[in-house]
């Protein structure tokens, strides 16, 4: 059988184009399998992360009632402790007798009835006499009897309270820094408390602005009725004076 020129150039041809078609769909397929694997790839990728971010929250939910436990049990801890300190320091308080006497520290708050008010006050055994601060002291007559007015203050800058008392006597104080000179100081009465001890005592006038207490609690006043104990400081608080109703 024969072909002419023209037959067999179409042959060639159609064989040819036919062999292109074949290898594009081939690369194409190619193509499509490694997209599919690559997806594969980030969905597992994306699965274990997922997970990994389920275990991390978990154990900041775990963290976090640790740190919640935590906290509850430091502030039942501080309240624990504050009660014990408040319990410590009434069982001390409580201590304010014995032998049927009133136990007072080296200072006390002491009540001033003639001015409603409170004084820091030295308990000192050594001394026989009480003496309280007096500047501006005037001496007066009142009734044919000798009296006093002085401002009582213990502070400074503070508005001073001012007393009339009746002279009952006057004292007549050696001075250690002068050995041989006497002073002669007007004594009074006042009725004062401290604690539960509370009584008209003697108390000489001096300016002691300069010194770190205002009154001065000496023997007349502890006899009989008060124990010091020197340890101790303000055993009793400050006197209220109850309202007037």
């Amino acid at each position: 059988m024969f072909f002419n020129k023209k037959t067999l150039l179409s042959a060639f041809t159609a064989i040819a184009m036919t062999g292109c078609a074949s290898t594009a769909n081939t690369e194409q397929q190619a193509q499509i399998s490694q997209l599919e694997n690559t997806l594969s790839e980030a969905q597992t990728l994306t699965q274990q992360t997922q997970e990994e971010l389920k275990a991390v929250n978990a154990t900041l939910v775990a963290s976090q009632e640790k740190v919640d436990s935590l906290t509850l049990a430091l502030k039942e801890s501080k309240q624990s402790a504050k009660k014990t300190t408040a319990e410590k320091t009434t069982s001390v308080t409580k201590v304010t007798h014995a032998n049927d006497k009133t136990i007072l520290g080296q200072a006390e708050w002491v009540y001033v009835s003639k001015v409603k008010d409170n004084f820091k006050g030295r308990i000192d055994t050594g001394a026989a006499t009480s003496s309280i601060n007096a500047v501006d002291i005037e001496r007066f007559e009142r009734d044919g009897e000798k009296w006093v007015r002085f401002n009582l203050t213990h502070k400074e800058g503070k508005k001073a309270q001012m007393i009339e008392a009746k002279i009952i006597r006057i004292a007549k104080i050696v001075q250690s820094s002068k050995p041989g000179e006497e002073t002669e100081r007007p004594v009074i009465q006042l009725h004062v408390r401290i604690g539960d001890v509370a009584h008209l005592t003697e108390f000489t006038l001096t300016d002691r602005l300069h010194m770190e207490y205002p009154v001065l609690i000496g023997r007349t006043f502890m006899q009989d009725v008060v124990l010091v104990d020197v340890s101790k400081e303000y055993i009793f608080p400050k006197y209220q004076a109850p309202a007037k109703k």
